[in-house]
């Protein structure tokens, strides 16, 4: 890991090579609450195909800098993949590069492709944040839509009801004891995903890159409809919903066949 400073701060970067010569590059974004050292095993199977995968942490999560659950303005969280594209051009010229979200992260990335239209050979979304399956209470809706304006840094509990993140109770207890997990969220980024979530969906059909949505029917923290909306507005997009899944699929029970068709589709396209 290391630290280096992007327009949102100094941030926490991983690198997880393939060894050998590298045939493709995934830029990984994490969901909320939590960090990119825990894809570590994730990345660890892209490697043995060939595939280096590099992530960071978000601000405010992790080892990045800021107040846990406070992530700025979108336009900088954008610059940063910005920035971290062009070195990942110069360090593997000619390599396919990918962008891998999830959860939050997949929210991030599609609302990414719609306002930059980066030039990438694909995109993968897994569990997108764009709706949630359970609607947090009208008081704290109203709370938060207030205070995404007058105090975008004031924080709440996110609700995050963890034992929904994995049907493996091994996933469930080590993020719970994770110390660099945590549990809130900023008045401003539930704003920022609330309203990126509609700019999405609007602009999903400008989204010319192939994108890979994945999402578990299970899903009771993101819901798949909002996978399934952006699937049928983006012109080159590929929906797989996969029947028992949990939210964090990769970590599900079924994380072998989950990344065996993530990889299939990587290589449909290099």
């Amino acid at each position: 890991m290391e630290i280096k400073t992007y327009p949102a701060g100094k941030t926490a970067l991983y690198g997880y090579e393939a060894p050998g010569k590298t045939k493709a590059v995934i830029l990984l974004v994490h969901g909320l609450g939590e960090h990119a050292g825990r894809y570590a095993g994730w990345a660890s199977m892209f490697n043995a195909l060939g595939v280096t995968v590099r992530a960071f942490d978000l601000p405010g999560h992790g080892n990045s800098e800021g107040r846990r659950g406070v992530v700025p303005s979108p336009e900088k969280v954008y610059d940063t993949i910005d920035r971290l594209c062009d070195e990942l051009y110069s360090e593997f010229p000619g390599v396919p590069l990918f962008i891998y979200g999830h959860s939050l992260g997949g929210g991030i990335v599609l609302n990414y492709l719609v306002r930059r239209k980066p030039r990438l050979s694909g995109a993968i979304a897994t569990s997108p944040w764009l709706y949630l399956t359970e609607t947090p209470p009208q008081a704290k809706v109203i709370m938060a839509n207030l205070a995404k304006k007058l105090m975008p840094g004031m924080t709440q509990p996110s609700g995050l009801k963890t034992e929904f993140l994995s049907r493996d109770p091994e996933v469930v207890a080590a993020y719970r004891s994770d110390p660099l997990v945590h549990g809130l969220i900023s008045a401003g980024l539930y704003g920022w995903m609330t309203d990126a979530a509609k700019e999405t969906l609007a602009g999903a059909g400008e989204i010319n890159i192939p994108l890979l949505l994945v999402h578990g029917r299970n899903d009771m923290i993101t819901s798949s409809s909002g996978s399934l909306q952006v699937a049928g507005l983006a012109p080159k997009a590929t929906l797989k919903l996969w029947d028992d899944g949990y939210h964090e699929l990769h970590n599900d029970l079924l994380r072998e066949e989950h990344f065996e068709f993530i990889a299939e589709w990587i290589d449909s396209l290099i």
